[in-house]
């Protein structure tokens, strides 16, 4: 290949990787403003990134996830972890009202 073509082919190259990464960043902020959007209308963002991600792999990574929770159920009841919102939350309850309360001025006065 002469230096000419060469040259040619490099400058090709950089113009094209130049325009994808362009793309790139505009569908960055395509996906940004999408995010956003979810989230302004009270969806929980990580919960509707792990939908789209179980859509996009298809219906045997759905499958394998489905086959995990159920897996993830049956170990939590075997080492007594709550297996619903309702018994996790309890717990949260019961945990934060074991804990003693903190004097803030006595803290910050070093008494405490």
């Amino acid at each position: 290949m002469t230096e000419a073509a060469s040259n040619a082919q490099l400058k090709s190259l950089a113009e094209d990787m130049a325009r994808l990464l362009e793309e790139q960043a505009a569908l960055a902020g395509d996906i940004k403003e999408k995010r956003n959007e979810v989230k302004a209308l009270g969806f929980n963002g990580k919960v509707f990134s792990q939908i789209v991600k179980e859509m996009r792999k298809g219906p045997s990574y759905q499958a394998d996830q489905l086959e995990m929770e159920l897996e993830l159920d049956t170990y939590r009841k075997e080492v007594g972890l709550p297996r619903d919102l309702g018994a996790a939350q309890e717990l949260a309850r019961k945990e934060a009202e074991s804990v003693p309360s903190v004097d803030k001025k006595a803290k910050a006065r070093g008494l405490n």
